[in-house]
């Protein structure tokens, strides 16, 4: 993919079909910038209603000109992309962008013609980005391929370690504005727009393969590829390419608003929560958050655990800073005793323990703050540090001091992130920025800050594990091979008969078509029994009456088995295929729901829960993307509140929590193998017995695409 961005992102010619003299028009700003900001390729004017632009020659089609062109930027009505598209095809251009708007985000005439684009660039391999899209630029190459007015400002752009990936190009320019603000910057920049081609996916592997970028920042509204993401997602952690996305869509309204917006499939936000989570992409909720986060991540050394020392001038602000960082999941350590010591031989009146309170005194006292600090972190008892400097960014001299004592520091502990808190001016950032320190004006969104490093620690081991999976290997069984007559629910014994070839334990049972049938499996199994009537048009048994427990001789086996069958013949449309005869389960157990549910961009999400009722009542669920290990399974079951009572809550037994975790492994390779043709899948109750006696699933359905 690398390869075959480069020529978008890293062109050596640009031609700009629709090129104008006037650069506040769309087809003129490219070429302001191109110009402006020193692009060092060829650049090709075309437009037939002129001979010279800036003196350049102008060309009237793209096939007039003379030369091999790399990208070709097309700023044309919608009615004359597709010929001049065509044209581009013709003359082997390389990558296309395409600013024009008027297609699939106005519908279906729109989508017809984006379709034809989508095609043809399969077809004659050309690369497209766009269309409806506000372009790209390469801050290194000092390439501009965009008609955004954030690039009008006379001043060169900061080039940074950030690739930025937004599917909308306004909310792109809008992040672009406040980070320059902030003096951060960006390798490149890339609005995807309607993805005919080229997608956000595709954008993320260039950026993990390029050496200009460390980090990744991506605006996400939908994807029409959920397997395609995961893969970039995976490939960049492999890569160590922290990724940092804010994906909007939450509430019904807002994925609505996504959907005609890009025309994306949207799906369910948890599924996507989940996703980024198992992942290891760190999601941010507002745009503060995604520009701390993601400059952070560019510019902070990775924490090595979540222990924090907080060093401030403002008694109050430590204590809401105290607050905050154990309610974001890191830790506040008390400063050693032998450091406290020496602290209050400094200065007594300072707080020691951590907050540490250096007061007014560190105004006066040029040095203080690098002394607190230096046998503070020497301790090496800390992972990371929030400094509070109040407004000291507004004072020049004051600032100046404070920041050589902080050099000081970063040059001793490099390996120590450190988040600088002071109110400051633009002369201030930029004096901060160009010393390679982090700075906040909110001392919340630092200790957000150091939460999201903690994140990427964290999710180093998650990946781990999410990647062992790999290494599983399990028997395919074809579930159509084992389903009759096209039906799109199976039955509670069709079900279990599928997983029980995965070797997935079952309660032991016999399917009877006659009453004497089913009084010989009720001997055979052992009584008391358990009768159920199986029919695929009637899915919730309970509810009809078609389960009925401790049956206890073969009388009334013959009798509930005769009562069953004609619940269900006089259920309308209902077919009767037999009474299950089950095993009455007597030892003690805890019931667990594992179930699965087939997304339609991610496809297989395997669910675990309390069982029976409770999975709706409590609604107390963990779900990640099928497969997964043991070792993600056991992951699931501890985020579950009821992870307790399967511990042995307050001395209770112990319940076989290993056994339950192999089964919803082994159950996740079933759904994953099975990818288009199961829609969902519930085990419930699975039985979960005391100590090591292992589990049974005692109840599945299975619903087919």
């Amino acid at each position: 993919m690398q390869n075959e961005l480069k020529s978008i992102f890293e062109p050596e010619s640009i031609a700009i079909i629709g090129c104008s003299p006037d650069k506040k028009k769309i087809g003129g700003r490219p070429l302001d910038y191109l110009m402006k900001y020193g692009y060092l390729g060829s650049i090709y004017p075309v437009n037939p209603n002129y001979e010279i632009i800036e003196d350049m020659k102008c060309y009237e089609t793209i096939l007039h000109v003379p030369s091999d062109i790399d990208l070709a930027i097309i700023a044309l009505p919608q009615k004359l992309v597709l010929p001049t598209f065509l044209a581009c095809i013709k003359k082997s251009v390389k990558s296309v962008v395409i600013f024009s708007a008027g297609f699939s985000e106005i519908g279906e005439e729109g989508k017809k013609d984006q379709e034809k684009i989508t095609a043809l660039a399969k077809k004659h391999h050309i690369r497209v980005l766009g269309p409806n899209c506000l372009g790209l630029f390469n801050v290194s190459k000092r390439m501009y391929a965009t008609f955004s007015t954030i690039l009008e400002n006379e001043e060169p752009l900061p080039e940074g370690k950030i690739g930025f990936v937004s599917q909308s190009g306004a909310f792109g320019s809008h992040v672009f504005t406040l980070a320059r603000q902030h003096q951060i910057g960006f390798s490149k920049f890339v609005a995807t727009g309607n993805e005919s081609d080229i997608d956000v996916a595709d954008c993320i592997e260039y950026l993990i393969h390029d050496e200009k970028t460390s980090v990744i920042a991506c605006y996400l509204e939908g994807a029409k590829d959920g397997n395609k993401l995961i893969n970039m997602f995976k490939l960049a952690a492999q890569k160590k390419k922290p990724i940092v996305l804010l994906k909007v869509g939450r509430s019904d309204v807002g994925m609505h608003a996504a959907m005609s917006h890009t025309g994306s499939m949207v799906g369910s936000d948890s599924v996507y929560d989940t996703i980024f989570k198992q992942y290891g992409v760190y999601r941010a909720e507002t745009i503060d958050e995604f520009i701390d986060v993601a400059n952070a991540y560019a510019e902070l050394p990775r924490m090595k655990g979540d222990r924090v020392a907080i060093f401030t001038v403002s008694g109050g602000v430590g204590i809401m800073l105290s607050d905050q960082v154990i309610e974001n999941g890191l830790t506040l350590p008390e400063t050693p005793q032998d450091v406290q010591n020496h602290l209050k031989s400094i200065i007594p009146i300072a707080g020691v323990k951590n907050p540490l309170d250096t007061t007014a005194q560190v105004s006066y006292m040029p040095t203080l703050l690098e002394d607190f600090m230096k046998a503070v972190l020497k301790s090496r008892q800390y992972d990371a540090a929030i400094v509070f400097l109040g407004f000291s960014g507004l004072k020049p001299d004051s600032l100046s001091t404070k920041l050589t004592s902080l050099i000081h520091i970063k040059q001793q502990f490099p390996d120590i992130p450190c988040v600088i808190v002071t109110l400051s001016n633009p002369e201030a950032k930029k004096i901060i920025h160009d010393s390679g320190l982090v700075s906040n004006e909110d001392p919340t969104r630092a200790v957000k800050i150091l939460s999201a490093m903690n994140e990427l620690r964290k999710s180093k081991i998650h990946l781990e594990k999410a990647c062992a999976n790999e290494e599983m290997e399990v028997p395919l069984v074809q579930i159509n091979q084992l389903m009759s007559n096209h039906r799109k629910a199976l039955t509670e014994f069709q079900s279990k008969e599928i997983v029980r070839n995965y070797k997935i334990p079952i309660t032991v049972e016999k399917l009877a078509l006659t009453p004497t049938e089913a009084v010989e499996w009720a001997n055979s199994i052992g009584y008391p029994v358990v009768l159920k009537g199986m029919s695929p048009q009637i899915l919730h048994k309970t509810e009809k009456g078609l389960v009925q427990l401790n049956i206890n001789n073969d009388q009334e086996v013959k009798d509930v088995f005769n009562q069953l069958k004609t619940i269900i013949v006089n259920e309308e449309e209902a077919a009767f295929d037999g009474v299950l005869i089950q095993e009455m389960i007597k030892d003690h157990s805890i019931e667990m729901y594992v179930g699965a549910k087939r997304d339609p961009i991610f496809g297989q999400m395997i669910l675990v829960g309390l069982g029976g009722i409770f999975i709706e009542v409590f609604k107390d669920v963990s779900m990640r993307k099928a497969p997964v290990s043991p070792m993600v399974a056991k992951e699931m079951v501890e985020e579950l509140k009821a992870s307790m009572i399967l511990k042995g809550f307050r001395g209770k037994t112990r319940y076989d929590i290993d056994s339950l975790c192999n089964l919803i492994s082994q159950f996740s390779f079933v759904i994953s193998m099975q990818e288009e043709l199961l829609e969902e899948v519930d085990l419930n109750p699975i039985m979960v017995f005391e100590g090591s006696k292992g589990v049974k699933v005692a109840d599945a359905l299975m619903k087919l695409s």
